[in-house]
């Protein structure tokens, strides 16, 4: 996987968002999506995909942001939203455009979206195969991510009358990585029993941290206390 350096991903996350909407066309690479691709592809009508139960969006919104290639910024005052299901970010550059594209997978390119940094990690070399991680915190020795998956379930019909119908739903499942500076990713388990074995090099520290702070290894913002204080131990 490629390496992601540290001083980079702290300019992303402590960077404002510009205000002003650049009109020029996108200097990155962005390529035209159907609008009713999700109605489309799930077989399911306009009315029908409004009664799904859940969203294929982290936030459901367009938000303003901003676009960086390398260390630059290359586009600012922008709106875009990370699509989970199809695992893309969309941008339209105006919040009243009817119309939106997806920025085409590209691991030197990372976006912030109001305070959201998301960068793609390549898979076996290849971008166009990799996905989009949320960085959670950035640390001197460690690195917080978060991987966002959605599965699609459709609507079941009552086959007995001992059955009940069960709506359309989108279900979100959220993994955390710790990733090292050398680009190595390492899934954080939620048993404390695992999270000690990878954590083996200072399992004493953590195991009395997680007992004295009650963590809660379910709870991201308890994720995020855990990390930072491994950090300190490294």
């Amino acid at each position: 996987m490629k390496k992601i350096f540290l001083t980079t991903l702290i300019a992303l996350l402590s960077l404002p968002l510009f205000s002003q909407n650049s009109n020029a066309i996108y200097q990155i690479g962005v390529r035209q999506i159907d609008l009713e691709r999700n109605n489309e592809f799930l077989n399911l009508t306009d009315a029908e995909y409004k009664q799904v139960i859940g969203s294929p969006y982290a936030i459901k919104e367009f938000m303003q942001g901003n676009i960086y290639q390398g260390d630059k910024l290359v586009q600012s005052g922008i709106f875009l939203r990370y699509n989970m299901y199809a695992d893309e970010i969309e941008i339209k550059n105006s919040i009243d455009d009817t119309e939106y594209n997806a920025l085409v997978k590209d691991s030197n390119v990372f976006v912030k979206i109001f305070n959201d940094v998301y960068v793609l990690i390549p898979f076996e070399g290849s971008d166009e195969k990799g996905s989009y991680f949320k960085i959670i915190t950035p640390g001197k020795h460690l690195d917080l991510y978060k991987k966002s998956s959605v599965v699609y379930t459709p609507r079941t019909f009552p086959k007995t009358s001992y059955d009940r119908e069960k709506p359309a739903k989108f279900t979100q499942t959220d993994t955390y990585f710790l990733v090292e500076k050398t680009g190595k990713f390492v899934e954080l388990p939620n048993s404390k029993s695992k999270l000690l074995k990878v954590m083996k090099n200072k399992g004493k520290e953590v195991k009395s941290f997680l007992k004295k702070n009650n963590i809660n290894l379910k709870k991201e913002k308890d994720l995020i206390k855990l990390v930072k204080y491994y950090n300190t131990l490294l």
